[in-house]
């Protein structure tokens, strides 16, 4: 890969899926993890191949410490440090707090927060050594505006914004940037699980009256990404329509 190539962790799905086309359309090299959709994945790849754009997929879940390694350093070898990382793998497994079981617990805190920690610190050095780039979280509202059934799932968006604070001013002398994204509701699988009514709800909170698309999130990294975002850093971008205004 000659031009800047980015990480996306969990890149075959939804806001990932999206990122990982946008970015390569930008004129990026892409490098994504999937962890149980092949198909898809494979797609993509396909796909961004025949229009001439370079891009790789691993099966990987990023929340276990060896396989984020042996893609490291697989990536670095191949490809060199990344231009940038793209957190953006997680799960959600909604149920009323005083219901949660603690397997069930750790296991968003590992897909959503453990992964970030992971990863981030096995690409660091070569982004370092480099001595340019970007780190992105894929937050969410949540994070600061409470849901029902979401104490597991905003537990985990709220750490990535303290992550992004502090990694900001621990990177920025290396000339790294470090932001976040916080989508609210947007359009994907997991919005299509809520039920009607919760749906409607939710759409009468949106001051812009309709719920954001992954092309919206997707234009926004690219934007943290580019020149626009070469003074910015240790910032989340809310991208709600509104919502949490």
């Amino acid at each position: 890969m000659e031009n800047k190539w980015v990480f996306v962790s969990g890149g075959s799905r939804g806001i990932g899926a999206e990122i990982v086309s946008e970015l390569a359309k930008n004129g990026f090299d892409i490098v994504f993890t999937y962890k149980n959709s092949k198909k898809q994945a494979l797609e993509i790849c396909e796909s961004l191949t025949s229009q001439g754009k370079q891009c790789k997929a691993y099966q990987c879940d990023v929340s276990i410490a060896n396989e984020v390694n042996h893609v490291v350093s697989e990536c670095v070898s191949l490809f060199g440090a990344p231009y940038a990382i793209i957190n953006n793998a997680g799960i959600v497994k909604d149920n009323l707090f005083i219901h949660i079981e603690e397997e069930t617990w750790l296991e968003v805190m590992n897909n959503n927060v453990l992964s970030s920690y992971l990863v981030n610190q096995a690409f660091l050095p070569h982004m370092i050594s480099r001595g340019d780039g970007c780190i992105l979280f894929i937050s969410s509202v949540t994070a600061f505006k409470g849901n029902i059934g979401q104490v597991n799932y905003a537990a985990t968006k709220a750490a990535m914004i303290g992550m992004t604070h502090s990694l900001a001013v621990e990177l920025g002398r290396f000339n790294i940037r470090v932001n976040s994204i916080a989508p609210g509701l947007i359009e994907t699988d997991m919005s299509k699980n809520l039920s009607s009514s919760a749906y409607k709800n939710m759409l009468k909170k949106i001051p812009l009256g309709r719920i954001g698309s992954t092309k919206d999130v997707a234009m926004s990294v690219n934007f943290l990404l580019g020149s626009g975002g070469d003074y910015i850093t240790g910032q989340t971008l809310v991208i709600d329509g509104g919502m949490s205004a």
